[in-house]
């Protein structure tokens, strides 16, 4: 009888948002393995890039911006106000505004619509804090493989040298039975192994 410590897959029930605190990107600044992180994989306010490379560094609230929007009826002759005012490092609660009609100037009260700015980048799959390259991807037969982290890519591993896939749990979908086709059928197994050992050594 074969023994393989391989042959059944043991890993642990997991699901992909549990490896969503930790990131290897594309350093924006020096093309380099840098980190991003967060506490919360349900929340990425507290989100922090680090790059060891180049010692750059960028927290995700640092990213926020404010757009000011004010539509409203001048008080003077009644004219439509219509401004906008994008990527605001703050929100603004009160602003003074000429009306583009009578010139009469009034002090409005704005809406300030919160967002994020990120990098604009060209890449498949991004982190979703800074949308910065993930650093572990790769193509296999005209197939996009990638991982969050080294965690993730060795669940992968895992999963893809066992010969024996047993459901983990019947209560929701794992991570591993998420996994696109191409990565499960065994005819790419080594195929697959092989560029996960290369990302490994990245």
């Amino acid at each position: 009888m074969e023994h393989n410590s391989h042959l059944r897959y043991s890993g642990l029930a997991t699901v992909r948002r549990s490896y969503m605190t930790e990131f290897i990107v594309e350093c924006p600044k020096c093309r380099s393995a840098a980190f991003v992180t967060c506490d919360n994989p349900y929340s990425y306010c507290n989100g922090k890039l680090a790059c060891a490379n180049c010692s750059h560094v960028e927290h995700a609230e640092s990213l926020i911006r404010y757009r000011v929007l004010i539509k409203k009826y001048c008080n003077n002759c009644g004219s439509t106000i219509d401004y906008t005012a994008p990527e605001l490092k703050e929100r603004i609660n009160k602003i003074n505004i000429k009306c583009p009609a009578c010139s009469a100037l009034q002090e409005l009260q704005p809406r300030n619509e919160q967002y994020q700015i990120q990098y604009k980048s060209t890449s498949k799959v991004n982190d979703p804090i800074f949308s910065l390259p993930l650093w572990l991807q790769t193509e296999v037969k005209g197939n996009l493989l990638w991982a969050y982290n080294r965690r993730h890519l060795q669940d992968i591993k895992e999963y893809v040298e066992s010969k024996l896939r047993e459901r983990q749990t019947t209560r929701y979908t794992t991570m591993v039975e998420r996994l696109p086709t191409f990565i499960k059928v065994a005819k790419n197994r080594s195929a697959i192994l092989k560029v996960v050992e290369r990302l490994i050594n990245k």
